[in-house]
């Protein structure tokens, strides 16, 4: 992707796009960057060995959520298969291709360059100036994890919304000049992502400050109530195998995480999720409308929704 270098047209072709698919521009920026950095990583010698996943794959590969986030979620595919210095040059090495035209932020308590995991933001040149107050300007945030278990995973196609924009006005012709095109990557399997969110609240539940804790996490009962209202998805919640994954990934993290405090002796029954959930999502759910509204690009499902899909799942995990 090289329409960034042609500044003006990139300028232009954003606030067109915008006005177009009824999508805020800044959205639209910053989605071409996340694109950029995804189509990076499909040309990647490793790009075989690498999935990406988390809430911003269910929006740029699935097209589930309607929400914009500037993370980039990437688990490398049996990583103890490498040894300690072949992993870390593995990470660095895609970091690298990933963020190429980019400029690094050095964050303290965020940047993270281990030999298992790479966490660092990064900053574009933010041509259109706006953002909200729940986006971070001109910043895309690129996290490669060596911990995860990312099966099962398929191929997806990859486009941004510049590429959809000109396709609808019939400009291919943009598209071939500034390698615009679709493109395909490894992207975990949707119901792997369910899975993934709820026994990440669950071990988030644990902390000494259950709201505070949770409340960082609001984004997972979004995505989770538009994963619930996917029929192959509905289908999986109410099978026998939902119920080992969800099982099987909860002892894999008490196996992979020390925290919070006691987090490695409790059960899913263990969880305040469980025992109070309604009192939990009351005071939730004001960071909940506060954070997702500037995020999304529809309208949001309202609160009382999202603690109802969240119950049925509860109901399941109780059975």
């Amino acid at each position: 992707m090289k329409l960034h270098e042609n500044q003006p047209l990139f300028a232009q072709l954003l606030n067109f796009a915008a006005n177009t698919l009824n999508i805020r521009p800044e959205f639209i920026e910053k989605d071409y960057w996340i694109t950029c950095a995804l189509q990076r990583m499909s040309q990647n010698v490793n790009a075989e060995k690498v999935v990406f996943k988390g809430g911003t794959s269910l929006s740029k590969a699935y097209r589930i959520t309607n929400r914009f986030s500037e993370d980039i979620d990437i688990a490398v595919i049996d990583a103890d298969s490498f040894s300690g210095n072949q992993l870390k040059t593995f990470i660095k090495r895609l970091a690298k291709d990933m963020s190429a035209d980019l400029n690094e932020l050095v964050v303290p308590n965020v940047t993270s360059k281990g030999s298992r995991f790479y966490k660092a933001i990064y900053q574009y040149p933010n041509l259109v100036g706006l953002t909200s107050s729940a986006m971070k300007a001109g910043q895309i945030l690129i996290e490669v994890n060596t911990y995860a278990n990312p099966y099962p995973y398929i191929h997806k196609e990859i486009s941004s919304f510049l590429t959809e924009y000109l396709i609808n006005i019939g400009r291919i012709d943009l598209i071939e000049q500034y390698n615009l095109k679709h493109f395909s990557i490894n992207v975990l399997d949707k119901r792997r992502t369910i899975v993934e969110k709820l026994v990440s609240l669950f071990r988030f539940s644990f902390e000494a400050d259950t709201i505070k804790s949770l409340s960082s996490k609001i984004r997972h009962f979004y995505d989770l109530y538009y994963l619930i209202n996917d029929d192959e998805c509905s289908n999986y919640i109410q099978s026998a195998d939902f119920r080992n994954d969800f099982q099987e990934l909860f002892i894999h993290d008490q196996q992979q995480f020390s925290e919070p405090d006691g987090w490695c002796t409790k059960t899913a029954n263990d969880s305040p999720l469980f025992k109070d959930f309604s009192g939990i999502w009351l005071k939730l759910s004001p960071n909940y409308r506060k954070e997702l509204t500037p995020l999304a690009f529809s309208e949001i499902p309202n609160e009382t929704l999202i603690a109802e899909k969240f119950m049925e799942i509860l109901k399941v995990l109780l059975i």
